[in-house]
């Protein structure tokens, strides 16, 4: 299955709420997405001219993508904090979770 990236925005907050710190690394949060959402077909495939799925790609967008409209950052539900290269979710990214159908 080829997941959308609003479906990975939205399964890692799952995961940043439901952890015992509210906090992942990128590291961790490809690790757990990727056990959970068992990605096949094309998010399964290596990227060309990369080390990683199109999945785990995805997931890294969290980063790269975190201060456009639709990024965690930018919506105020999740922060990133560089130096650790992790995500810490937000009281309003709590909330948005908790109304998730």
């Amino acid at each position: 299955m080829s997941y959308t990236e609003e479906e990975v925005r939205n399964a890692a907050l799952v995961e940043l709420a439901t952890s015992m710190t509210g906090t992942l690394t990128t590291t961790d949060l490809i690790q757990i997405l990727t056990d959970r959402m068992q990605p096949t077909g094309h998010d399964a495939q290596i990227a060309d001219g990369r080390g990683d799925t199109y999945f785990s790609q995805k997931v890294r967008n969290l980063v790269s993508h975190r201060h456009q409209a639709t990024g965690l950052q930018a919506r105020g539900l999740a922060d990133y904090q560089a130096e650790q290269e992790s995500w810490t979710i937000t009281a309003a990214g709590r909330i948005y979770v908790d109304e998730m159908p």
